[in-house]
């Protein structure tokens, strides 16, 4: 039974996608609606959504609610009905939990033995119990042959797993690490496919690899993930004599170098200089560097 409910913001998607990661609320079904950003989370975070988007500037509302929760909402408006909708809800909660056909879609559908061997040894069988293991088959069919995309989804008692394959004559899926592209402390990592090299607290410098493209078995891969780290800057700022409205313009003038990154801490020092003064500004804010999120 789906039990989770649509939310749509005014946000971009990489700033509140950002925000939903930092306090580990999962997000699924993500769409860019013009200026609003639509995303589902299960109905355990709902909550903790309005919280997050509590600024008046983020307008968020609820798209949708979750079947499980216009099925409580029409038992209470309709008592008479309750017995009824319990016996139905209970009937799809059954039907649901086995698995009785398995799919490959996609121009990958050539794989489908393969395909069907990686998702066995996920425990996703025919005639049996589903088992919520997607990130292992992805994982594993993303190392196949010619595979450039993996997605799994289930639909009623259907395993649907959708392989695509890179068209003839394509150059290959390039399986480059994730590197570091500035210097700071890791606050972050998550690796949907590849393996993490770093952990949260290591000092990384521009360059180093955070996410490897092989799995835990091995297995060469495609990356997919983020990692968030915190970095440090300095910012000058002249004036033409000590003050709060200059000290309000200097961190202003931090906060435009800084644009969408979220700055965490700042400080300041006030030199003379030419008649004036100069206002130092460090600051530390936190940057985001993807790899195929997309």
């Amino acid at each position: 039974m789906n039990n989770r409910t649509r939310f749509t913001v005014v946000a971009a998607p990489q700033a509140a996608l950002k925000r939903l990661a930092r306090a580990g609320v999962p997000a699924y079904d993500c769409k860019k609606q013009g200026a609003r950003f639509a995303f589902d989370v299960p109905d355990d975070f709902v909550q903790k959504v309005f919280a997050i988007f509590q600024s008046p500037c983020y307008n968020v509302s609820v798209q949708r609610k979750s079947l499980k929760t216009r099925l409580k909402n029409f038992a209470a408006r309709r008592a008479f009905l309750l017995a009824g909708a319990v016996l139905f809800a209970a009937a799809c909660c059954l039907s649901d939990t086995f698995v009785l056909r398995v799919e490959v879609t996609g121009s990958g559908a050539y794989l489908k033995n393969a395909v069907l061997g990686v998702a066995r040894e996920a425990g996703v069988k025919t005639f049996a119990p589903y088992r919520e293991n997607s990130a292992f088959i992805v994982s594993g069919v993303l190392a196949l042959p010619s595979v450039t995309f993996c997605s799994v989804h289930k639909r009623g008692s259907v395993v649907y797993i959708d392989v695509q394959t890179e068209r003839e004559g394509a150059l290959p899926a390039d399986n480059a690490p994730l590197k570091a592209d500035r210097g700071g402390v890791l606050r972050g990592v998550t690796a949907v496919c590849g393996t993490p090299l770093v952990s949260v607290g290591d000092a990384v410098s521009a360059g180093d690899v955070l996410i490897a493209p092989y799995g835990a078995d091995g297995a060469p891969c495609l990356v997919s993930g983020y990692a968030v780290t915190e970095c440090t800057a300095t910012v000058s700022y002249p004036a033409a004599a000590e003050g709060e409205r200059e000290l309000a313009a200097a961190y202003s003038a931090a906060l435009l170098w800084a644009g969408e990154e979220e700055v965490v801490s700042r400080s300041h020092t006030v030199r003379a200089a030419g008649g004036g003064v100069i206002y130092e500004v460090t600051f530390s804010y936190l940057h985001t560097i993807s790899m195929n999120l997309d």
